[in-house]
């Protein structure tokens, strides 16, 4: 299972491209302190180029944003579920689950993170200091709670994992059983390897956080 602290690393990773952004239009708004005026003094620098100009520069930072985001996403993704497929298996790691309904994420299961994704970007002008802190407050702020309510099942981050989240039921037992204990069931949501989904024969998995699991097909049913 992943620890508060695991999971704060996550979302940290997950908006640290805004909160780049945000420094990046802090450091711009307040004229780069005085390195555009020195790059203008030296004669053999072509303010004109247009390998040099602001124009470039953002051209330059969107690029260095999308490069950096597909990194950091890929990489840290691939390394927070390093080994589940070959842990989670018989005799070793993870408990046996059928699978007994599954859907799709809804774009409103997501729109808590957009919100806070946008607004500091055209709500706010960081050329202030004083704005830039309090962007940056709301953002940890923002974090602190998908970590205390274990909402780790929206992080944008998992869409690089090559899998699929579902929300849906899982249960622990045949459905005769389920019959006689209800409980077996939980309405939780789960991440499994696209096209990997069955209904019919017993998968494996583990909880990854509360309410969120990381489902395989390394049963041997």
């Amino acid at each position: 299972m992943w620890s508060k602290f695991q999971q704060r690393l996550l979302w940290i990773l997950t908006y640290s491209p805004l909160i780049i952004v945000m420094i990046y239009r802090f450091i711009a708004g307040n004229e780069f302190f005085g390195i555009d005026k020195w790059i203008k003094t030296k004669e053999w620098i072509s303010i004109e180029s247009v390998f040099i100009s602001y124009m470039a520069l953002e051209v330059y930072f969107i690029l260095f944003i999308l490069i950096y985001t597909y990194a950091i996403y890929k990489l840290a993704i691939k390394w927070f579920l390093s080994g589940y497929e070959t842990r989670i298996v018989r005799g070793q790691e993870g408990e046996d689950f059928y699978i007994r309904k599954a859907e799709k994420l809804s774009a409103n299961d997501y729109s808590f993170f957009l919100l806070t994704l946008l607004l500091p970007l055209i709500s706010l002008d960081h050329s202030s200091i004083t704005n830039l802190v309090v962007s940056l407050l709301i953002i940890f702020f923002v974090i602190s709670i998908y970590v205390n309510t274990d909402a780790i099942s929206v992080c944008p981050i998992l869409f690089f994992s090559g899998r699929k989240i579902y929300k849906g039921i899982i249960s622990t037992g045949e459905k005769q059983e389920e019959e006689d204990n209800p409980a077996l069931r939980k309405e939780v949501v789960f991440m499994i390897k696209k096209d990997k989904i069955t209904f019919d024969k017993k998968v494996r998995g583990e909880s990854l956080v509360n309410g969120f699991y990381y489902l395989t097909n390394n049963s041997e049913d």
